[in-house]
């Protein structure tokens, strides 16, 4: 556990991403429990140590070199799954308010467990806990619902559902200078998929902003804002 935890920072502060001696702590464990609890129910097809830290931690942390999480912001990761980007950003920036949406009620349960622990993981202070709320519904349930409409500063998405599918659950979700941040792929399908979304997000409320290109990780980030004139037009 020792020599991973140290491959952790030094993997990580070679990206740029240093560690403290609790986060990698935090990171390691989950590391553990998501190969643990992969034996039994499907978590991930990334097994492999090397391929975790960078495939899905490191992948979910790049997004911060692009965009700023203030504290207090409040931050909605939907069909995040085993966790990524939320919990793994979460560990990095413990001062967001963070919600996870996922379907899956055996992923939502590997989820709660995972929380628990790191809250058990070396604990320096309760300024560190993992406080994270956890909603075990469909995204388009989760964005009918009063509570979560109009009430995050940032949505995450993480997997492999057009833009044009996502935005009717994911605009709605925004305060009104709120961002919704899509991870797709590095590859060049990503104009198309903007252009065929382009008429459905406008609808919403929502407009492209940008597209943050990391070709280097083969990733992208395309950024979609509430468009406040939308309305008033």
């Amino acid at each position: 556990m020792a020599r991973f935890e140290q491959y952790l920072k030094e993997t990580f502060n070679h990206y740029g991403f240093p560690l403290t001696e609790h986060q990698a702590a935090q990171f390691s464990l989950f590391r553990t429990e998501l190969q643990r609890w992969n034996e039994h129910i499907n978590l991930t097809a990334i097994t492999d140590d090397d391929e975790i830290v960078h495939k899905h931690f490191l992948d979910s942390l790049r997004v911060l070199k692009h965009i700023s999480l203030g504290s207090g912001d409040s931050v909605i990761d939907v069909g995040t799954g085993a966790g990524f980007p939320g919990i793994a950003l979460k560990i990095y920036l413990p001062d967001f308010r963070l919600t996870l949406v996922e379907s899956s009620k055996k992923k939502v349960s590997f989820l709660k467990y995972l929380v628990a622990e790191l809250n058990r993981c070396r604990i320096v202070n309760a300024h560190q806990r993992i406080d994270v709320e956890i909603f075990a519904e469909r995204a388009e349930v989760c964005a009918q619902q009063q509570k979560h409409i109009g009430a995050y500063d940032w949505v995450f998405t993480r997997y492999v559902a057009a833009i044009r599918d996502s935005a009717v659950y994911c605009i709605p979700l925004l305060k009104p200078t709120g961002k919704w941040v899509a991870y797709k792929s590095g590859d060049e399908t990503i104009e198309t998929e903007i252009n065929n979304s382009s008429a459905r997000s406008n609808a919403l409320g929502g407009v492209v902003e940008t597209v943050l290109k990391n070709p280097k990780f083969n990733r992208n980030y395309v950024v979609i804002r509430r468009c406040t004139s939308q309305s008033s037009s």
